[in-house]
């Protein structure tokens, strides 16, 4: 029987692709969030390495693994449509937005580096393999040990503002990265393993005093828990919940800012944000603009006491048509996470119920260095979701002889 012909050159092409989307994970979930510990900045540099590295290795293997017609069809799902919608009203506003020199260049980034997701995502292999899965689990542990070794290493006299809030923010993002790199632990049979890197990065949370992201971890906890009870449930009522939320804003302040007068506590934010809606009229249809509360505050122009939360930013900046749109964008993810696998739901509910949380806790949810990690993030729960498959091999059927 003749031996089937094997081309020397094709499978050296395939591991060289193979070799360069391993260097492209390496580069994106293990080195970056350890550089990012003490440098903000890293996450721009070396994102756009990694998935030219990965985008790369796809044309190479894109006979195999690619899917052309996957982000196409993505942004003609409901998702995809919410977020083009809001895109297109972000940039309509701009027309109008006192500051479009500052927001159409933050627009154009944040707005690229969610559209760079669906090529990456796209060239990602169907069946991930064990060692990069491996890779997000070990970059998550080893940036964690990191953080704890370096916030306790220094000196208290050397913890500069500076640092204390590069610390913070690597830890969040480490908080973010945590939820594809325990389910990649989990679909390789590791739960030891991914117990290990869940406690270890809540252990750096507390080091480094990374509240706000530790509250929201603790509400993606409770989602989690009840997602692996029943996933489809879960999905729907925090989508429900969110969506009339991001609606429903403005009544909290205009209910509650008569009760609070003219304190100075923590609950001042919330008068500041009934005066603007006393004063705003048509804005609330229209918004101000794009990046209007995040330029007015870091120019002065709008007080000390203006709310961080998203769901003030999102009503000031795109008025009630951005709420509605922000809203029925959040109920589609939700819906989305929920039809994921039974193993898989939970862990992206409990990463989107992070994102959620820490945005309406006043977490900068339009930070572009939180945009990029949200993407990092997409992109490693698509890769730990595609290492989700049947490995065992059926049985063979059973023949029996007649006597």
């Amino acid at each position: 029987m003749a031996k089937p012909f094997i081309n020397a050159a094709d499978k050296t092409s395939a591991d060289a692709a193979h070799l360069l989307m391993r260097l492209g994970l390496i580069l994106g979930f293990v080195i970056t969030p350890i550089v990012l510990l003490t440098s903000q900045r890293a996450i721009f540099i070396l994102s756009p390495i990694a998935a030219t590295l990965i985008l790369s290795a796809g044309a190479m293997l894109s006979p195999r693994v690619m899917r052309i017609a996957a982000p196409f069809s993505f942004l003609a799902s409901p998702v995809g449509l919410g977020a083009v919608f809001l895109s297109i009203w972000a940039v309509a506003s701009l027309t109008w937005t006192p500051f479009p020199s500052e927001a159409a260049p933050r627009l154009f980034k944040i707005v690229s580096t969610f559209l760079l997701v669906l090529p990456v995502a796209s060239v990602l292999p169907v069946r991930s393999r064990p060692a990069n899965l491996y890779v997000l689990p070990l970059g998550v542990a080893a940036a964690s040990f990191g953080a704890i070794a370096l916030n306790f290493a220094t000196p208290a006299a050397k913890h500069d503002v500076a640092m204390n809030e590069t610390l913070a923010r690597a830890v969040t993002v480490l908080l973010l990265l945590a939820w594809p790199a325990t389910l990649a632990a989990i679909l390789r049979g590791r739960p030891a393993m991914a117990a290990s890197v869940a406690i270890v990065v809540a252990a750096a949370a507390v080091a480094v005093h990374a509240t706000t992201a530790s509250f929201a971890a603790l509400a993606a906890g409770a989602a989690f828990l009840a997602a692996k009870a029943d996933k489809t449930s879960t999905a729907s009522w925090i989508g429900r919940i969110g969506a009339a939320s991001f609606i429903a804003a403005p009544c909290l302040p205009l209910l509650l800012g008569p009760w609070i007068g003219d304190s100075s506590g923590n609950l001042a934010w919330l008068n500041a944000w009934r005066d603007t809606i006393m004063v705003d009229g048509v804005r609330l249809l229209t918004g101000h603009g794009f990046n209007y509360v995040a330029s007015g505050s870091s120019q002065g122009y709008l007080g000390a006491l203006t709310p961080k939360t998203v769901l003030f930013e999102i009503w000031t900046d795109l008025g009630i048509l951005g709420a509605l749109a922000g809203a029925a964008l959040l109920a589609w993810a939700y819906q989305l996470a929920g039809r994921q696998s039974p193993k898989a739901a939970p862990y992206w509910i409990g990463a989107l119920t992070f994102v959620t949380a820490f945005a309406v806790f006043g977490g900068g949810a339009l930070q572009l260095g939180w945009i990029t990690a949200q993407a990092l993030a997409l992109v490693a729960l698509i890769l730990a979701t595609r290492g989700e498959f049947q490995t065992a091999r059926p049985t063979a059927p059973r023949h029996h002889v007649p006597s």
